[in-house]
Formats: structure tokens, C-alpha cells, sequence
């Protein structure tokens, strides 16, 4: 059976809370773009991607951050534009291997009840499908994470 991904290009791992951009948002070449999440796009992504969901870590939060900002360094092709600890957000700027197309990440380190959960978003800044690229960066920054 062949997968088509859907036609979003803005995937998370927590459409009803998805992390926000705070520094991407005031980069230049993010002026007057939309950076909130598209409400509609939670259904979609919900059906099409439900392998998708925040990375439970039975750490403290400040030892899941630090190993998520070191991850996010480790990623090919990102650069790590802003580390807040206190907040818990790394933002990034991920390049496309063949057309090198810029789309902005954010992971956020949220408390959970035991240790702490892994939150991330993956929006592309051109087009309006992504052809399941975010969803596969979402998978390949926590199967990263998983392994340090």
C-alpha cells in the first residue's frame, strides 16, 4: 500500500498544545509570516502521522533539555539558533538536502508526572505540502535523542 502524506507542511507532536516559535518568529525572513499553528492541520496530522507523539523521559527536566539541545547540535544539516533553558525551547533552522529549502523547528522539554516529555514542531516556510519531510525530521530528531 502507498502512503500519500497529507498537505501540510506545520507538523508537531502535540497539535492541541504545539510548541511555540519564539525566536524564529522574529527572525527577518520569518517577518510577517503566520507562525501559529494551523487548527485544521490536527486532524490531518492525527490520522496521517499517529506514530507522532511527545518522547516520555524518565529524567530530570534540566538532564532532558541538555541532552535535547545536544541532539539538536548533532543534527545534520540544523542550525541551532536559540537554546532556552530556563524555558525549555531550542530552535533551529533545518536545511533540505536536495533544494535546500529552510523550515523552522522548535523542541520543547515539558514536565511530565514521571520525568519529563519531548515536545517538537516542523514547519516548512515554503509550499503547502511538505511530502511527510517534517514527519520524518520529528522521527529522526527523537530516534537521536533516544540513542544518546
Amino acid at each position: 500500500m502507498f502512503f500519500f502524506p497529507p498537505m501540510i507542511n506545520d507538523v508537531t507532536t502535540t497539535p492541541l498544545e504545539p510548541p511555540a516559535y519564539v525566536r524564529l518568529a522574529e527572525l527577518p525572513e520569518n517577518k510577517g509570516r503566520d507562525m501559529a499553528y494551523p487548527p485544521a492541520n490536527a486532524e490531518v496530522q492525527t490520522l496521517s502521522y499517529p506514530d507522532l507523539s511527545p518522547l516520555p523521559l524518565a529524567e530530570k527536566p534540566e538532564a532532558c533539555f541538555a541532552r535535547a539541545a545536544a541532539a539538536a547540535r548533532a543534527m545534520p544539516r540544523w542550525q541551532v539558533v536559540s537554546e532556552d533553558a530556563a524555558g525549555g525551547r531550542v530552535e533551529a533552522v533545518a536545511v533540505t538536502g536536495l533544494l535546500r529549502f529552510k523550515d523552522d523547528v522548535v523542541v520543547e522539554v515539558r514536565v511530565a508526572a514521571v520525568g519529563c516529555g519531548v515536545h517538537m514542531r516542523s514547519k516548512s516556510r515554503v509550499g503547502r505540502g511538505d511530502f511527510g519531510a517534517n514527519a520524518r525530521r520529528i522521527r529522526a530528531f527523537f530516534q537521536r535523542l533516544s540513542s544518546s
